[in-house]
């Protein structure tokens, strides 16, 4: 019965640490990244859930110190806006490093609903 008690506590705080580890990674790529438009070279579906959102792989690339900088990784975005990361298009993003990195999707102008 302890133990159980004690391997619910366990999970439970690496839940908790793991929500904060995100909040603060969003943090310090909102405070100190840069803002870049990439091109995105590739892109693949990976999966989606019941909320909305699709999980993509990514590549992505541009110009930088006259050479290309190319960047990849696995990101879950709303599915929303899954038709703006199609490859061949150009994307913003937040770039702190390669493990750090926002997509940005601007909500439109005017009365659109938001």
């Amino acid at each position: 019965m302890i133990f159980a008690i004690a391997l619910s506590v366990v999970i439970a705080g690496g839940f908790i640490a793991y929500i904060v580890h995100l909040f603060m990674r969003d943090h310090r790529i909102d405070a100190r990244g840069r803002e870049i438009t990439a091109l995105v070279e590739d892109v693949r579906y990976v999966g989606s859930n019941d909320g909305g959102s699709t999980t993509i792989k990514y590549l992505l690339s541009w110009q930088e110190d006259g050479a290309t900088k190319r960047v990849e990784g696995r990101e879950t975005i709303p599915a929303f806006y899954s038709s703006k990361v199609q490859k061949g298009c150009e994307i913003d993003i937040k770039y702190l490093d390669d493990n750090n990195l926002q997509f940005i999707f601007q909500r439109p102008t005017g009365n659109a609903g938001w």
